[in-house]
């Protein structure tokens, strides 16, 4: 973080430093060691890939250093884009922790008894990791972090002069806004609360369709071919089980019927038949022969009947039309077709006057209240789904509705276009008011519920694609806080994760906060990224 300094003092260091570095001998440092006085014969590539890096070179032109290689830097140490060097020894960005005591490598940018580059000797007994986190050579204590002066919080929590860390936060850590003054977020209408306290379930999320529970869906088919005669229902009406929706005229039927009237008389004249040759051959007066012809007849014919009284019910008549053949002998050509059980007719295809094949649709009937949510989960969540998990849904077509079901169904791989995980919850709908073919928003629950917060919406920023609330700390002060949110709960979003009961959660104006928080970005920061 660069101390305030005027663009006049400011260009003029750059301009001293860039002379004072182009009168440097290759490789030399203030007091040069062993490998300082070796001219190095790198090519251009290693000193530009980095922006501002520090002019150097390499004897091996595949070989790179810390400064061409940003994989080489210390972990957690500030970079300084600007002058290609650590921050902590950028004397330009903070000329107050200068060691004048110490020499410096201005080659390297290092303290010469920290330079590995031109002391290789350093790198194997670890003495650079240990001066720049204890001390001076001399014991003297440097401080533990940089400050940013320009918005008076620690350097490495400073997220106006650094926004590239907070795609790196972990739900619960945060950065520091700081405004320009102590009344400057009053003025822009800022205003905070305390979260409420609900129960909520880590959950997965997860994207969904309704569809109708095919396990409970029919299509209406006829069983012989005809002439739709009438048609006494239309699509959407709500028919019970049994009743007629179309009347058809068929051939088929009618000679069906006429084949087990028939078969009727013949079983009956055959029953007799066999009985009066049972009573002659008791009686010793007919041939034994004569009765078991009479028998096997009688007995054909009772098969044949029995087949014709199903071939009946296989063309869909029902028993108390069965009955009305027998005792009227009806032969019409009359077949009506039936709902298999309680439900919605949701298609209609059946048009009076049309002659229609076997297997042809003639309505669709679901039961609605009940439905199939098909869901699409990311396939980095395999491992937390499970059968029998509750899900809940929520579609923006009915805003203020959330439907709960269970997983019913996990498909075995992935989906290989969209690299998502199918599965299949059924949801229970007895207000009817879910539609199939509606796309919406589900949440898996994978474990207990548990206690959590809720904020209003307007409260959570996202940047990066991670979800971020500002948690006030001082009137001019706040904390840039990376959360864990689950679903929603009403006008709110509930947080699982990274924030306590009793902070004030920025609810208004929290884009105005998002925007000082950004304006880094338009050049306003401290530290060029």
């Amino acid at each position: 973080m660069k101390a305030p300094h005027s663009h006049l003092s400011h260009n003029l260091a750059c301009l001293l430093f860039a002379l004072a570095a182009s009168f440097l001998v290759l490789g030399g440092c203030d007091e040069p060691g062993p490998s300082a006085t070796v001219e190095h014969a790198g090519s251009m590539e290693s000193s530009e890939s980095t922006p501002g890096s520090a002019a150097h070179s390499h004897d091996n032109p595949n070989e790179t250093c810390f400064i061409c290689d940003p994989s080489k830097r210390d972990k957690g140490r500030l970079w300084c884009n600007e002058h290609g060097r650590y921050e902590d020894r950028c004397w330009i960005c903070h000329p107050e922790l200068e060691d004048k005591d110490r020499l410096f490598c201005k080659e390297h940018a290092l303290y010469e008894d920290e330079c590995f580059l031109c002391h290789p000797e350093l790198k194997t007994r670890g003495e650079s990791a240990q001066n720049d986190r204890t001390g001076t050579r001399d014991g003297r204590v440097r401080p533990a972090g940089l400050f940013c002066n320009e918005h008076r919080v620690p350097e490495s929590e400073c997220a106006i002069c650094r926004p590239d860390h907070a795609a790196s936060l972990e739900p619960g850590e945060n950065m520091k806004v700081r405004f320009p003054s102590l009344d400057a977020a009053d003025k822009a209408g800022i205003r905070t609360q305390r979260p409420a306290r609900v129960e909520s379930a880590p959950a997965v999320k997860a994207f969904c369709e309704s569809q109708y529970n095919l396990n409970a869906t029919a299509r209406v088919t006829p069983l012989a071919g005809g002439v739709i005669r009438e048609v006494r229902h239309d699509i959407g009406d709500r028919v019970e089980g049994g009743e007629t929706l179309v009347v058809l005229h068929s051939a088929d039927v009618a000679s069906a019927k006429s084949d087990y009237s028939s078969a009727r008389i013949d079983h009956e004249i055959r029953r007799q038949t066999f009985e009066r040759e049972k009573r002659l051959r008791d009686q010793a007066i007919s041939a034994e022969r004569e009765y078991l012809d009479a028998e096997a007849a009688y007995r054909t014919s009772r098969l044949t009947l029995s087949n014709l009284r199903q071939k009946l019910f296989n063309l869909g008549l029902i028993e108390d039309e069965i009955l009305r053949i027998e005792k009227e002998q009806d032969a019409s050509a009359q077949l009506e077709i039936r709902a298999p059980f309680d439900g919605t007719l949701v298609e209609r295809t059946a048009v009076v006057g049309e002659a229609i094949e076997v297997g042809r649709t003639l309505f669709t009937i679901a039961d609605l209240s009940t439905h199939w949510l098909a869901l699409s989960i990311p396939s980095d969540c395999i491992d937390q789904v499970r059968l029998g998990q509750t899900v809940e849904a929520q579609f923006p077509e009915l805003p203020n509705a959330t439907y709960t079901g269970r997983i019913t169904w996990v498909d075995t791989s992935v989906d290989p276009r969209s690299r998502m995980l199918r599965a299949r919850a059924l949801f229970t709908d007895r207000s009817g008011r879910m539609k199939a073919g509606m796309f919406g928003e589900a949440r898996i629950l994978t474990s207990e519920a548990q206690p959590a917060a809720l904020v209003p919406r307007e409260a959570v920023q996202r940047h990066e694609g991670l979800p971020f609330v500002f948690v006030q700390n001082e009137s001019d002060l706040f904390s840039l806080r990376r959360v864990s949110i689950g679903g929603h709960h009403g006008d709110g979003i509930i947080v699982m994760a990274g924030l306590a009961p009793n902070e004030p959660v920025v609810t208004e104006g929290s884009f105005i906060v998002m925007s000082e928080f950004l304006k880094s970005r338009l050049g306003a920061g401290c530290v060029d990224e």
